[in-house]
């Protein structure tokens, strides 16, 4: 290969691409892309790709809301022991969740998803 690309072109003719070296060496394979060279096959967007990622989709905004009620239901748990340790006399800290920049957030816990202590 070295010697075919440091051989010297003849006058009135093109010098060989490394592509066209690459072909008279190896032989032109299932791999090579005419216009594009050797390289990775751009992937063939199948329906069965399509459908697996939906479910993938699907399946993770499920998840994601079982999260949220999960929140949710602590967040009441934490309310009420807050409350009786109040009511026992125990000082503790008020809890505020602020606001998250996440558009995916439904309104009932849009303001709740972190916690900061006073």
């Amino acid at each position: 290969m070295v010697e075919l690309q440091s051989t010297s072109v003849e006058e009135g003719t093109e010098p060989k691409t490394i592509d066209s070296i690459v072909d008279e060496v190896l032989g032109t394979r299932s791999g090579y892309i005419p216009g594009l060279g050797y390289g990775p096959k751009p992937k063939k967007n199948s329906s069965a790709n399509t459908i697996d990622l939906e479910k993938s989709l699907k399946n993770k905004e499920d998840e994601l809301n079982v999260y949220k009620s999960n929140f949710e239901m602590i967040q009441t748990q934490m309310e009420a022991m807050r409350s009786a340790l109040l009511a026992a006399g125990i000082q503790v800290p008020s809890l505020q969740f602020s606001a998250s920049n996440d558009a995916t957030n439904t309104s009932s816990t849009e303001s709740q998803p972190t916690q900061t202590l006073d």
